[in-house]
């Protein structure tokens, strides 16, 4: 792992410490179902990559839906359950500022709400290197959390102190559209009175 600042390490650090709880808590989450199915209807095969993995709930879909799968994930803890969950898939110790992966490997990706914990100064860094190991008119799926500025946020466990880059729609929409991403579709989606995800479908431009 390189380029990770403090506030990613304590990121990490908190999903390592309660990677068991955090992953039964998020387990049976299905308002992402929904996209996981329109996600296959715009790429209904091919080879694709999920930037950060988790316990390996969505994998398990996409697998499941016949995908050439990989996953990622910068916490260890995560990734053990996520083998554990899909016994036979591919899931590899990696953070997103350094893909192990050839220029232009793959289909598609899926990315649900992993970017968020990026630093707003390295998020160029981030799009730039899953651009570079999308395939021209690549697919992919982002999720994000609107609001303001970036900060370390304490909930309780099984979360704990992990840090937030908030964003406005047209704001992520500038950044992804200047590094190489075309915009295929967008929705904001509330899931309480306190977080309302931004939901992107986007085309690699070459």
């Amino acid at each position: 792992m390189k380029k990770l600042s403090s506030d990613e390490k304590i990121t990490i650090q908190s999903y390592d410490k309660n990677a068991n709880e955090w992953a039964k808590d998020h387990a049976h989450e299905i308002r992402w179902y929904s996209y996981i199915k329109k996600f296959n209807q715009l790429l209904p095969s091919g080879k694709i990559i999920e930037i950060g993995s988790g316990g390996g709930r969505d994998a398990k879909q996409l697998i499941k839906i016949g995908y050439e799968y990989i996953g990622i994930d910068a916490s260890e803890g995560l990734l053990a359950i996520a083998r554990k969950n899909n016994p036979g898939a591919k899931f590899l110790g990696q953070n997103v500022y350094q893909l192990d992966f050839l220029d232009i490997s793959f289909d598609g990706f899926w990315c649900v709400a992993t970017l968020l914990h990026l630093p707003k100064n390295k998020i160029n860094t981030a799009l730039s290197e899953i651009h570079r190991v999308m395939k021209p008119s690549a697919l992919g799926f982002i999720s994000v959390k609107k609001g303001r500025g970036e900060r370390l946020v304490y909930e309780p466990p099984p979360d704990e102190t992990r840090f937030f880059a908030f964003y406005h729609p047209e704001e992520f929409k500038t950044i992804l559209t200047q590094n190489g991403f075309e915009i295929i579709s967008f929705e904001e989606v509330s899931k309480s009175n306190k977080t309302t995800w931004l939901i992107y479908f986007v085309k690699a431009k070459k």
